[in-house]
């Protein structure tokens, strides 16, 4: 499990600090940090990012404006995102972890999460997060990271925007070429895997389906 020592005399953190100080401290506040900044705030406190990224609700932008932590307005800045912003697995939150910052509750995914998010981009710095974890903690390994692709397989559809969006398919190969020093075929072993198990749970969920409506429509018992 993710149950991480948190070190907050970092950069992020100390932003961090900044941003809780500017919520009002008599609501609680609930707030997804991903990017970089959870590996630099978990496992390495010299990983550094331009920004920490937030996913929050959206009155906690205004409160970072109003104290100078957006793009713009200080080097080390905040990035409100929407949801969509984090490409992940629906069960990422079974893997977060949290962690409690005065009034504020900072929900840390899991760094198998965080990577997987970066392979539709895979920037220099995205690399470089890939081999931080690696380095750290030994993970994730050839078949963890072939799972946890499997999980995100959407991300091999193609876009609706083809000019921004980037390769998952060659930077997948790029990431097994730098991590595993072997070449991966997307298509058989990622692509092909995950939709079998798909196919299979979505028939079994329609026969149950079907095995509920035929109950409904079979009189009762008899008494």
């Amino acid at each position: 499990s993710w149950r991480p020592t948190v070190n907050w005399d970092t950069p992020a953190g100390r932003v961090i600090d900044r941003l809780v100080d500017a919520l009002p401290p008599e609501r609680t506040w609930k707030i997804i940090l991903f990017g970089s900044a959870p590996l630099q705030l978990a496992l390495d406190p010299t990983f550094l990012s331009a920004d920490v990224d937030i996913i929050a609700s959206a009155e906690v932008e205004e409160f970072c404006r109003r104290a100078g932590l957006l793009k713009g307005q200080t080097p080390l800045y905040v990035e409100p995102c929407t949801a969509s912003a984090f490409t992940v697995s629906a069960d990422w939150l079974v893997r977060a972890c949290e962690v409690q910052r005065r009034h504020a509750t900072f929900v840390l995914p899991h760094p198998i999460d965080i990577l997987v998010s970066k392979t539709k981009r895979l920037e220099e710095k995205d690399l470089n997060a890939f081999r931080l974890v690696r380095t750290k903690t030994g993970h994730p390994t050839e078949d963890e990271l072939m799972c946890a692709l499997r999980r995100v397989v959407d991300i091999y559809r193609p876009s609706f925007d083809e000019e921004s969006a980037g390769d998952p398919r060659h930077n997948t190969q790029v990431l097994w070429r730098e991590l595993f020093d072997k070449a991966i075929d997307v298509g058989q072993q990622i692509i092909a895997p995950a939709l079998e198990e798909r196919r299979k749970n979505y028939g079994a969920a329609s026969r149950g389906l079907q095995e509920a409506l035929r109950r409904q429509g079979e009189p009762p018992a008899s008494e």
